[in-house]
């Protein structure tokens, strides 16, 4: 007969604690003259080991700290503000208003329920608040977490991510204008913050094993050359750590384990820093592209982003540079902190408050075409708001002691106010030595209904072509101009008239046919289904076209369009070659500026998104008249008597196109326009040309 077994005693917890962390049966501790935790050599009367467990536990995780390195008595802050106020206290000046509100939400640490909905808004907050208000009062609106939690709602961090709408941010991109403290609030107060969770927070390894021990976790920061590195994001970083209370403490107190356990727990240099009992190193570093592979990071920290130079575009030469350009520095510092972040997020959903793997970005702007400016324009994207807080100020809009009047930034835009708007405004030209400004194509140009539309078509293997879907005939004679491209740039056609009753030059029809995914353009199919519709849709007199690929099938619009009613030998459509010139540029702006140009229609918010943003004109495929918007903003002036041409990154095929309309007022076209009015006006006005196609959306 099988005996029961006896029941396990019952194991108390200070038997626990005895068991795990036999240091804890010694004398109890007391501190030092330099406020060090150390052991007592005897046991006083009030010694209480649940107080002492109480203290030992960890605040983000409800675990036990180490206790063998006991830094319980160093606080851990619970959030950034409560690091400025309480633990950095006097050792550096509290973040300016702008600064501070970036940091909370940055490392996610406001409660969206509980907080002024108003100031969860950065564009509300600059506009409405006084910037020069003491960052301290910034409580009084954001109800600021305390270690994952709300104070008031006792909502977690976990549940505001999933449920209320707080942003777990994995990138900052603060897009700032120069003398904004951009560089120091973040290498001097967001990096400091993030060293300083990472060093009371356990050791990743020991919460999962996603994380080997044997991994080190790294904080670079980068810039340009590793001078610029030291000189701008090392220097301010590790004088934050030199200068402050918390961490010279910090130090002694592994100084003190170091020595009592005969081993190295830090070692600090002017290249680098290392917490051995972490697991963690920071260092600057140059882009080197070598050096940015491979690392586990915690944190990378990039300035100047907008100064890196821009990739080829061919690959293989981009892969053989040794130095990493925009996109392959950022790439490479941004794949290097995801495995940190699944084991954030993993563990903010097991409710550990695990601080997050963060990419850093601060620069002033360039062009609208850098990095920093497609990383703002991705943060405003519906599914990249979610990740990346992108920040875009002014100066005088985040430093409290500067006005846009003040005589050092007043003086900057005397001299060169594109270059000042620029490094001061945080605004860049979206190309250097722009041909045409913003203020010269208002939106109010844009107001007529297209005529026509196009549709894609694949039904020939390794070619593209279209077929087109006519809205409706103007009411007077056109002209048509083409612009074209096989593999590289788009196929453009536009369509314009005289508008004899307005004396305006009405732009009715833009079609931009763009080459992708290596297909070629047909262009005897492009004439049938394209071309040659809307000549006669539009009831064509001239088509003008700029450097066309193929005389020919010139020839044949010259005989598919007829011929003059009452002359058989006189072409009704003259077909002719040409290519702007310099002087036709000037007068195309002269039109938009004096508003005798009229364009099709284009929403507003699209206007205004290709005026404040960055976009890669490949995105652009379906929408013409924005991409024209894009192209008049980005051709660049190659100075006194030469065409413009386009930006770098940019194309020009539908501006080269419109410029062709300015002919209209040629004094030959101009005639042949007037003479058409009085064809259409007999019965039989369309002479021997064949009627015009109309197809439906359907076609």
């Amino acid at each position: 007969m099988a005996t029961k077994s006896k029941p396990k005693p019952k194991v108390t917890l200070a038997q626990r604690v005895e068991t795990l962390f036999p240091e804890l049966s010694q004398p109890a501790y007391t501190k030092t003259e330099s406020g060090i935790l150390v052991p007592k050599k005897e046991y006083g009367d009030d010694f209480d080991i649940i107080a002492l467990m109480n203290e030992a536990k960890d605040p983000d995780t409800g675990l036990l700290r180490d206790l063998k390195i006991d830094d319980g008595d160093l606080r851990s802050a619970s959030s950034y503000y409560d690091y400025t106020f309480n633990i950095i206290k006097g050792d550096a000046h509290p973040p300016w208003l702008i600064q501070m509100w970036i940091g909370l939400l940055l490392f996610a640490e406001v409660c969206p329920v509980c907080s002024d909905k108003r100031w969860l808004s950065l564009d509300w907050v600059v506009e409405n608040v006084d910037r020069g208000m003491p960052s301290e009062g910034i409580t009084e609106h954001l109800k600021v977490l305390r270690h994952g939690v709300c104070p008031k709602c006792k909502r977690t961090k976990h549940d505001l991510i999933t449920n209320h709408g707080l942003h777990n941010y994995v990138e900052l991109a603060n897009v700032l204008g120069q003398r904004s403290g951009k560089s120091s609030s973040a290498a001097g107060g967001y990096a400091p913050y993030h060293t300083h969770r990472y060093l009371k927070f356990p050791r990743l390894s020991d919460l999962t094993k996603a994380m080997q021990k044997s991994t080190e976790l790294t904080g670079t920061f980068v810039s340009l050359t590793f001078a610029k590195a030291v000189g701008l994001v090392w220097t301010p970083f590790i004088n934050s750590i030199n200068e402050s209370t918390w961490f010279q403490e910090y130090h002694s107190m592994l100084d003190h384990y170091g020595e009592k356990y005969g081993v190295e727990l830090y070692r600090k240099k002017d290249e680098y820093i290392k917490y051995f009992h972490k697991g963690l190193r920071f260092y600057p570093t140059n882009p080197k592209s070598q050096t940015l592979r491979g690392d586990t990071r915690i944190l990378a920290l990039i300035d100047e982003l907008g100064l890196f130079p821009l990739p080829t575009g061919n690959d293989e030469e981009d892969e053989k540079s040794d130095r990493a350009n925009a996109d392959e520095a950022h790439k490479s510092l941004s794949n290097s902190l995801t495995t940190v972040q699944s084991v954030h997020q993993k563990l903010l959903s097991q409710g550990i408050n695990c601080p997050p793997a963060l990419l850093m970005g601060v620069s002033s702007p360039i062009s609208m075409r850098d990095k920093v400016m497609r990383l703002l324009a991705e943060s405003r994207t519906t599914e990249g708001r979610k990740y990346i807080l992108g920040v875009n100020l002014p100066t005088w809009k985040v430093n409290p002691h500067l006005e846009r009047n003040s005589p050092f930034i007043a003086k900057a835009y005397a001299a060169n106010a594109i270059k000042a708007e620029r490094d001061f405004g945080a605004n860049p030209p979206r190309v250097s030595q722009a041909f045409i400004g913003p203020s010269q194509v208002p939106h109010s140009l844009f107001r007529h209904k297209p005529t026509h539309a196009i549709r894609y078509q694949y039904d020939q293997p390794g070619l593209l072509y279209a077929k087109v879907d006519n809205f409706y005939r103007p009411k007077f004679p056109s002209v048509v101009t083409l612009d074209a491209g096989v593999v590289n740039n788009s196929f453009v056609l536009t369509g314009g008239h005289f508008d004899f009753d307005r004396q305006r030059t009405v732009i009715t029809t833009v079609l931009e046919l763009m080459p992708h995914d290596g297909r070629r353009i047909d262009f005897n199919l492009v004439y049938e289904n394209v071309i040659l519709p809307v000549l006669k849709a539009l009831n064509a007199v001239a088509l003008l076209a700029d450097q066309w690929q193929s005389l020919d099938l010139l020839s044949r619009a010259r005989a598919d369009m007829g011929t003059v009613p009452g002359h058989k030998d006189k072409p009704r459509c003259i077909p002719k070659q040409y290519s702007p010139r310099r002087k036709d540029f000037d007068f195309l702006v002269q039109m938009l500026a004096s508003g005798t140009i009229e364009l099709p229609f284009l929403a507003k918010a699209d206007y205004d998104q290709v005026l404040s943003e960055y976009i890669e004109f490949s995105i652009l495929n379906g929408q013409p008249v924005k991409h024209l918007l894009l192209q008049l903003l980005t051709v660049r002036d190659q100075g006194e008597g030469k065409p413009p041409t386009k930006g770098e990154g940019f194309t020009d095929d539908i501006v080269r196109a419109l410029t062709l309309q300015t002919k209209i007022h040629d004094e030959k076209v101009m005639a042949r326009l007037k003479e058409a009015m009085d064809w259409v006006k007999t019965s039989d006005g369309r002479g021997s040309m064949p009627k015009p196609v109309f197809v439906s959306r359907g076609f």
